[in-house]
């Protein structure tokens, strides 16, 4: 199975996805994490190239960890938009993968980069089978895209992948994150949930464990009904 992760920034499917992630690349599954942006405006430390560099080693040191390869479009952090020409874009990175799952964001979230990325990425999901849609790669028809939330928006999963075995792969992906880390220590204000980083990744994978009967687990909601193993 094929496995394509598209988010926003560097540390985003970690926090979100980490667990699921690893628990596919375990497996053999081919997992990949194409970001969006390079995340540099994630501190005030340096410039947005600094910045940049440093965000895109962490990514790819959590990457690393958890099994998945990594990649980065060329879209610029806050500022990510919704326009015919970047979901071709989206459209063309689908085809390229050709994957059986993505994994995206909830629609609804506060930060504006990921609301355009989950709609970027259902959209460009649909048009991915289209053969009159013209792009340098074939069309392919992944099976499902499975969102998933910040616990501040009206996200409510319904399915859940227990990732218990692979908590602590999770966290060391999230904990090589610390420009990260450290900026929203800091910063609390702006993403409530998280003000304390990694002690409140922790939590919340608790939390969805609790709801799914099991000591970890990760939760996403599915853009439609189709049996897959491991996001059912």
């Amino acid at each position: 199975m094929s496995v394509l992760a598209i988010v926003a920034h560097p540390d985003d499917a970690d926090i979100f996805c980490g667990g699921t992630l690893a628990k596919h690349a375990d497996r053999g599954d081919d997992v990949t994490i194409v970001h969006m942006t390079r995340g540099e405006l994630g501190t005030a430390d340096g410039t947005e190239e600094e910045i940049a560099a440093v965000r895109e080693e962490e990514a790819r040191q959590s990457g690393s960890e958890l099994g998945a390869s990594v990649e980065f479009l060329e879209f610029l952090d806050g500022r990510v938009t919704y326009s015919m020409e970047n979901r071709l874009e989206i459209v063309e990175t689908i085809r390229e993968h050709d994957p059986e799952l993505i994994l995206t964001h909830f629609r609804d979230d506060m930060h504006p980069d990921h609301r355009v990325t989950s709609r970027l990425v259902t959209d460009a999901y649909y048009m991915a089978s289209l053969p009159l849609v013209e792009t340098n790669s074939e069309p392919c028809d992944p099976s499902n895209v499975y969102c998933f939330g910040k616990p501040t928006s009206s996200f409510d999963p319904d399915t859940f992948v227990d990732v218990s075995e692979h908590v602590e792969q999770k966290m060391r992906a999230v904990k090589a994150h610390e420009s990260q880390a450290a900026w929203l220590d800091e910063h609390g204000g702006i993403d409530g949930e998280f003000d304390d980083f990694v002690e409140n990744v922790r939590a919340r994978t608790r939390t969805l464990g609790q709801r799914a009967g099991v000591p970890f687990a990760e939760g996403f909601t599915s853009l439609h009904t189709t049996p897959v193993s491991y996001l059912e």
